[in-house]
């Protein structure tokens, strides 16, 4: 017998007991699209069965247990003789006839049902194809097989579920099946899994561009650094410092320290421009403004892209660009909204869109001047830059980062 769970039986000859009923009975491929119940629910039919008998009989078909799984291993448990009785039909009736009863009678949430779907769909296409090839023979006719929209259809209206949530159980079962089990026993649901699935690639991807990093040699256009901004040396001073420091809290420190190292690294004349959260805004402003001269507060939209702030109950679709200049600014105009056309974050769970970057840095620098990125992370403010013409160095206390900035760099 296939697919059986771990039961609490009387006595361990139960199971072979069940040869008394009929030889060597397997689950078929349809009834197996749905979980077996959990060993306590189990265990408490068995109690059922046990005290009043089995009510509904367990279904075959080809030999093999349609409906009625867990109905046969407690009728084994409780050493009651399980009642069978032989479906009548075809695949494709036989299919529609489990779905209808196991879709009535569990409460499989969307995420459970999405997998079934799944599950379902090259079940359902193989068995329209054999009832089709059935009644080409009968009729000697060979009419077209019933197309592809109708499994889709099919699937839609049985299981009541949109085609995103089917799409994404595809991906978990073609990427690990083990999650995929896990998602359709209800031990976890299909956006976790999809999240598990979508990070191991981020970090096998980083770890690869991370490896590939480490052996690039250095550059006369760009230069990543291994350090910490409060003890770095610059080897040069820089035009413009353009950068994303961490949110948090715990990070406003960090602020005080960019803000006094920012005096060291500027050349005369240069700009800091440094994109903010809004939470700890005014904190910052007080911070900043007693080391350097504000300058202007330019808008960073991000359309499409919301931040929840649950703590005020704002959805944020832009950021602060905080200006802060080292004496008398004298380069070009420049507007003070800027937008990024889409969110990415496969480098870096903190980083920007290079987009977005490119936006800032081509409409305020100029070809050829340097540009500093003392929270570097994944480099995308460099590879903006980079594109831009200008020259840029890294700084980066993460050595990972380090090395991934490097390979995107040298690509």
């Amino acid at each position: 017998m296939n697919n059986a769970m771990t039961l609490a039986l009387p006595n361990q000859n139960m199971l072979d007991k069940a040869t008394n009923y009929i030889q060597k009975l397997n689950f078929h491929p349809i009834a197996d699209l749905f979980p077996m119940m959990e060993n306590d629910a189990l265990n408490g039919l068995t109690e059922d069965i046990k005290n009043n008998g089995l009510i509904e009989h367990i279904w075959i078909y080809e030999d093999k247990i349609l409906d009625g799984r867990n109905r046969y291993l407690a009728c084994i448990a409780a050493e009651i003789e399980p009642k069978f009785r032989e479906y009548k039909g075809d695949g494709l009736d036989a299919l529609k006839f489990v779905l209808s009863l196991n879709l009535q009678r569990r409460q499989l949430d969307a995420s459970q049902r999405a997998c079934v779907a799944q599950d379902v769909m090259p079940m359902y296409e193989k068995a329209a194809k054999e009832r089709q090839r059935t009644l080409n023979n009968a009729s000697g006719i060979n009419s077209r097989s019933e197309n592809k929209g109708n499994s889709r259809d099919f699937v839609a209206y049985e299981f009541n579920v949109n085609s995103h949530y089917i799409q994404d159980a595809k991906l978990v079962k073609a990427e690990s099946p083990t999650l995929f089990d896990e998602v359709k026993a209800g031990l976890i649901h299909l956006k976790e899994a999809v999240n598990t699935i979508k990070k191991d690639k981020r970090e096998a991807g980083r770890a690869e561009i991370a490896a590939a990093g480490a052996k690039v040699k250095p550059s006369d256009k760009w230069h990543v650094y291994h350090g910490d901004i409060t003890t770095w040396k610059a080897p040069r001073q820089y035009d413009f410092i353009i950068t994303d420091p961490p949110y948090p809290k715990e990070f406003l420190p960090l602020w005080e320290v960019l803000a006094e190292r920012a005096n060291e690294w500027l050349k005369d004349g240069g700009l800091l421009i440094a994109m903010s959260g809004q939470s700890y805004l005014d904190e910052i402003y007080a911070i900043m403004s007693k080391h350097m001269d504000y300058y202007w507060t330019a808008t960073y939209l991000t359309p499409g892209q919301p931040t929840p702030l649950r703590q005020v109950n704002v959805n944020s679709t832009w950021k602060p660009l905080l200006i802060y200049s080292k004496g008398k600014y004298k380069g070009k105009i420049f507007g003070d909204v800027f937008v990024s056309p889409g969110n990415d974050k496969e480098n870096h769970k903190w980083g920007q869109s290079e987009g977005g970057m490119f936006d800032i840095i081509s409409k305020i620098c100029l070809p050829g001047q340097y540009i500093l990125d003392p929270f570097c992370g994944a480099g995308t403010t460099l590879l903006a830059g980079l594109k831009h013409g200008c020259l840029c160095d890294g700084l980066e206390l993460d050595i990972e980062n380090v090395n991934i900035s490097k390979g995107r760099l040298s690509e």
